[in-house]
């Protein structure tokens, strides 16, 4: 966390003067009657503490958050016009954007190294070899199933040797408690979920690589063009988040924990593994090329329907808030 705050009060430094000026815009667009929705999944931390601390209403715009269990399904609230913006994983987007191509990056809110792969501890399962045949929960189209893909490939094996039982987040706690699932992979805070669930049965997998995945805000091209005074002032806004939780991180975790009912004590000891930071990286697009590899190659898409992913981000509205911020090759 160190390393992310040095480059986080870099970047904050250096687009303090956007900020201010996007302040003296606030009425500068055409007035909107309905509320700037975004869905997001409990992870999105920056976006939580935004509306928590007025951050939006402050930056000139009405954001109403609409909570998700994955990233998966706040996408899907998006492409049925349910919100107007979303926040999920990089492989969610890059899952949405072959079939839908008029998806948009705006930009990254935080990367995030905390999905894990465990087992019901009473199945027999203490390697990766003794999942072949095993039923495992996993919320398909998610960044849990390309780990897991990975995590077996890695090892020899594929998820042709497995049998992938689709599940809600939520809904993985209760199943693998149930025993009609040997194993899952998922993310916090169910993976606490899950161990409270499972006390002394449960089981992490070994060997399992501290793989970081990015959380992304992004929406609909035709919206965002429509909409880009707000669209900077929502960026303006987590840029603001971003400097409360790196200034105030104590303060940052118990906005966390009030808002999803979680013991403050979780929310501290698993805050590393959050880098909490408003950019776009170029590691961004390299993994996202590694991701749809992976797709093409477990026949989940078709090579022919890989875009430029370059092409898929719409950078200018952060360039024009926070210029240091974008960190692509273009």
């Amino acid at each position: 966390m160190a390393y992310a705050s040095k480059i986080g009060r870099h970047r904050l430094r250096a687009v303090a003067v956007g900020v201010a000026v996007l302040a003296l815009l606030a009425g500068a667009s055409p007035a909107h009657t309905e509320p700037v929705t975004i869905g997001s999944t409990a992870t999105g931390h920056l976006l939580w503490i935004a509306d928590s601390k007025g951050y939006f209403k402050e930056a000139g715009v009405d954001v109403k958050m609409v909570e998700f269990s994955s990233g998966v399904n706040a996408s899907r609230a998006l492409l049925d016009s349910e919100v107007m913006l979303a926040n999920s994983s990089e492989f969610a987007f890059v899952d949405n954007v072959l079939r839908h191509r008029d998806l948009r990056i705006l930009t990254g809110v935080s990367r995030v190294n905390s999905a894990k792969l465990f087992a019901h501890g009473d199945r027999g399962i203490t390697s990766v070899q003794d999942l072949v045949g095993r039923r495992i929960g996993v919320t398909r189209h998610s960044i849990g199933e390309f780990f897991l893909g990975e995590y077996l490939s890695i090892n020899g094996l594929s998820i042709k040797d497995v049998t992938l039982v689709d599940l809600h987040a939520p809904d993985i706690v209760t199943e693998i408690a149930n025993g009609t699932i040997d194993a899952a992979i998922t993310w916090e805070p169910f993976v606490m979920g899950a161990a409270s669930a499972l006390g002394k049965n449960f089981f992490v997998l070994p060997e399992q690589d501290s793989y970081f995945y990015h959380f992304l805000l992004f929406g609909k091209r035709a919206w965002i063009d429509g909409n880009r005074g707000r669209i900077q002032k929502v960026l303006a806004a987590l840029l603001r988040a971003s400097q409360f939780a790196i200034e105030e991180p104590a303060a940052a975790q118990d906005i966390i924990a009030a808002r999803f009912n979680l013991n403050p004590a979780f929310v501290r000891d698993t805050w590393g593994h959050y880098i909490l930071e408003v950019g776009l990286l170029q590691t961004l697009i390299s993994l996202m090329e590694q991701e749809v590899r992976w797709l093409v190659d477990n026949g989940l898409a078709s090579a022919v329907d890989v875009p430029d992913f370059l092409s898929v981000i719409d950078y200018e509205p952060l360039l024009a808030v926070a210029p240091n911020a974008v960190q692509l090759i273009r």
